[in-house]
């Protein structure tokens, strides 16, 4: 009984560990968006993540939100999606949802902004 109550304890703090990770992530990456640093956004994206977004389409589109949308002004949890974490993000001018995903290395393996 000992046994399983203790697993039981680690299992939630893994959890809590995974979502600190998400929140870091987002208010990092909510930072590098308001201060156009997409470049470094991209530079946390996993290696077959890269492979499918090249550096110029994702600099792009992701500048092309900012400029039509404004800067972000608050993010926050929605919900957990079968392709990742959905945050709202509120611009100064719409609402969106970035989907993301995490891999153990910390690296981003989903990586999508859409309308809400």
């Amino acid at each position: 009984m000992i046994c399983i109550i203790l697993l039981l304890c680690f299992s939630q703090v893994s959890f809590s560990q995974a979502d600190a990770d998400y929140e870091k992530l987002v208010e990092k990456v909510t930072n590098l968006i308001n201060t156009k640093d997409v470049k470094s956004i991209y530079n946390l994206f996993s290696e077959t993540l890269k492979k499918e977004n090249s550096l110029e389409n994702f600099e792009k589109s992701i500048l092309a939100y900012q400029e039509e949308l404004g800067k972000i002004t608050s993010t926050e949890f929605w919900m957990e999606g079968e392709l990742g974490n959905c945050y709202l993000l509120e611009f100064e001018q719409a609402s969106m949802v970035l989907i993301v995903k995490l891999l153990p290395d910390n690296k981003i393996s989903v990586f999508n902004i859409e309308e809400y």
